[in-house]
């Protein structure tokens, strides 16, 4: 039985029958969503569907949602949010999935602070459970129900564009990736280069393409614009990456910079990248963001497996790994690869950077 009520979205719009205010989360940042909300419970629920729940409970380590301007709020049990059905496989963070069924009082929980939504199938030992919600219903327009999808820009296919690209890989979640983007788009923009940035594997969140925008970068785009909450059931991510590329290189960028989240292994199908032989050969250069010597040297092997030797394709070690002179010099000396450290010698990281794409610059 279809089961069907109105809410009005918005930091300050309220429900029609109880004047509570109601949050939709970045997660459904490209929907143009009506002044009013209808919801229904007949759902056979799928990736990317938006739904409209209530909190239970917060987590006091993982308090916060994201909204559609990229702005924090605190959440409180009560408050409605909307926010989307998906799948996360965070090492370290919150894992779940999209529900098999659901029903109107069913549990679910909030599995990112950008408004993804589902069962948890792994808690974290830090953080324990996530923040539990309420289902409600799921957002229709039309008489159909809404997904990220709706929104999404479509994907490109065709050659890549003559566009050099500096790829950010990491070994893990929390490798530095973010602060050697970080560096890469201050200095070079700095220096009057246009440089584009996307993000092309993670959990849908707004927080660091807008962190890409403030350090500098012309124009940012993600796998969240092409309508996918998460990477984490995309076989191939080749063609999302290859749809960022299309995109971002019309405004015709000195070069463009992608950011891979999570690692090389893991949930985000990040490995099925180097699949595509053409992707990893429009690279001018890497970064390999690691956090020890073990994970330089699996990443390498591993790569080399899949792409050839690494003298082939130019990389440079950066990451936690680095934080001492003694990592550097091991990488150096043992394995003949650049290294530097984002924090304390983000220089050497723009000059290398610099040296391999000069001949592209001197094409242009």
């Amino acid at each position: 039985m279809q089961v069907t009520q109105t809410i009005s979205p918005g930091s300050i719009s309220y429900l029609a029958d109880c004047d509570q205010a109601v949050q939709v989360s970045s997660a459904a940042h490209r929907l143009d969503l009506p002044p009013r909300l209808e919801l229904t419970t007949n759902s056979r629920p799928q990736s990317g569907e938006v739904v409209a729940v209530r909190v239970v409970d917060v987590n006091a380590g993982y308090p916060n949602i994201e909204l559609t301007t990229g702005e924090e709020v605190h959440l409180n049990p009560g408050d409605i949010i909307v926010g989307a059905l998906g799948i996360r496989k965070a090492l370290r963070g919150f894992s779940g999935k999209v529900p098999n069924r659901v029903e109107k009082g069913q549990s679910l929980y909030l599995l990112n602070k950008g408004g993804i939504i589902g069962e948890c199938t792994a808690f974290n030992r830090d953080l324990g459970w996530p923040s539990r919600v309420e289902y409600l219903g799921s957002v229709t327009r039309d008489g159909a129900i809404l997904n990220l999808s709706d929104g999404a820009l479509p994907v490109v296919e065709g050659s890549l564009p003559p566009v050099p690209l500096v790829m950010v890989f990491g070994t893990c979640m929390n490798a530095g990736k973010t602060t050697v983007c970080k560096q890469i788009l201050e200095r070079f923009t700095e220096k009057n280069y246009s440089v584009n940035a996307g993000k092309v594997a993670g959990v849908a969140c707004l927080q660091d393409p807008l962190k890409m925008k403030r350090n500098g970068a012309r124009e940012v785009l993600s796998f969240h614009d092409f309508g996918l909450p998460s990477s984490a059931h995309v076989t191939d991510l080749a063609p999302v990456a290859r749809s960022i590329i299309h995109c971002l290189a019309g405004s015709k960028p000195d070069f463009i910079v992608l950011e891979m989240g999570d690692g090389i292994l893991g949930g985000y199908q990040v490995s099925s990248l180097f699949q595509d032989v053409e992707l990893i050969n429009s690279q001018v250069c890497s970064i390999l963001c690691a956090n020890d010597l073990m994970g330089v040297w699996g990443s390498l092997e591993w790569i080399e497996k899949r792409v050839g030797k690494i003298d082939d394709h130019p990389m440079l070690i950066s990451g936690p790994v680095t934080d001492s002179a003694e990592g550097i010099n091991y990488i150096e000396q043992n394995w003949n690869i650049p290294a530097a450290n984002a924090f304390d010698s983000p220089g050497k990281i723009c000059n290398f950077i610099l040296k391999h794409l000069k001949p592209w610059l001197k094409l242009a």
